[in-house]
């Protein structure tokens, strides 16, 4: 029972991230773009995804120097990127360590690091970080769960709420996600 659960949970995860591909590439999802404090929108990122983190033994962390920094994005959307980069620093992450996310404001844009302490990435899979069905390891026997599109769909996310996404990695040491977005005027 439990494995025929796992695997059913595997497949509707495979299949609402074909979705969300296939609704962004065919232009088909709708922004609800709105004026929010960053430092709400990352309390939430951690509120929403430390269970998750608690699975595989590393802890949330945010290091912010942002107040009143305020961007202008879809929160669901935001959140489903934060989401993705949080669970994949989470499952790459060595246990006992900690994700830290923190913010730096760059001219008139915000800088958001996700920085995890794990087995990084490959110098030689760097340029197919963002491909769809993109994984280190694809074999049948891979030992982290996923269908390769969660940063495709991330990139995708950010580029079309005007931001940006980067990364820098070293093998045995860890990953950092940078995603970029301008500063929205105070009210």
């Amino acid at each position: 029972m439990e494995i025929a659960y796992n695997n059913g949970h595997r497949l509707n995860m495979l299949v609402n991230d074909l979705l969300d591909m296939e609704k962004l590439m065919a232009g088909k999802i709708a922004f609800k773009m709105e004026v929010i404090p960053l430092e709400d929108l990352l309390y939430q990122a951690i509120a929403e995804n430390q269970a998750y983190a608690d699975t595989y033994h590393v802890r949330l962390s945010l290091q912010t120097g942002c107040m009143g920094a305020r961007i202008a994005v879809d929160r669901l959307r935001f959140q489903q990127i934060m989401s993705n980069l949080l669970s994949n620093a989470a499952k790459f992450s060595y246990q006992g360590q900690e994700i830290t996310i923190s913010v730096s404001i760059l001219g008139d844009s915000a800088r958001i690091a996700v920085a995890d302490r794990g087995c990084g990435i490959p110098p030689d899979f760097h340029a197919r970080v963002f491909q769809k069905f993109s994984q280190v390891d694809s074999s049948s026997s891979r030992k982290k769960e996923g269908s390769g599109l969660g940063l495709a769909i991330t990139r995708e996310l950010v580029e079309r709420m005007d931001g940006a996404i980067q990364f820098h990695s070293v093998v045995g040491e860890g990953t950092t996600f940078f995603i970029t977005f301008p500063l929205a005027a105070a009210p």
